[in-house]
């Protein structure tokens, strides 16, 4: 499935819907791409035992180089998933995009027909909401 995406060395953001951004790791491989989306949701599950009401923060911090790097942590600063290397451009697209309050971690590989995103065609995804993103 084509999909409009902006990539930022090994990191992809797409809008799906409703302009909901979709934002993770992007993969040449679909096999490592699977797994590691597979990861995210047992770990989220695990962190947050079922309940789908614990709370997570999205952590957003520049790097040394001036790329950013975007963490998603459990209540306790305990890191789910960190993407690094982010440029400014796409820090921006995901700031712009999450006016809904929500955003999708999910998993990117390259197909053949462009980038594909593992919450459209596999399901493999976890839901955020962000109802205090001023911060990011």
């Amino acid at each position: 499935m084509a999909l409009r995406t902006v990539v930022s060395g090994d990191v992809a953001l797409a809008f799906l819907g409703e302009s909901i951004p979709a934002i993770g790791p992007r993969f040449d491989d679909r096999g490592e791409a699977l797994k590691i989306a597979c990861q995210y949701i047992e770990r989220i599950g695990n962190i947050s035992g079922g309940s789908q009401r614990t709370p997570f923060q999205i952590i957003l911090s520049r790097q040394e180089d001036g790329r950013y790097s975007l963490a998603v942590a459990d209540g306790s600063c305990q890191t789910v998933s960190r993407l690094n290397n982010l440029d400014e451009l796409l820090v921006r697209r995901f700031r712009k995009g999450l006016k809904k309050r929500l955003f999708i971690l999910t998993c990117f590989v390259e197909g053949v027909d462009g980038m594909e995103c593992l919450v459209l065609t596999e399901g493999l995804g976890a839901v955020f909401y962000a109802p205090s993103t001023m911060g990011i």
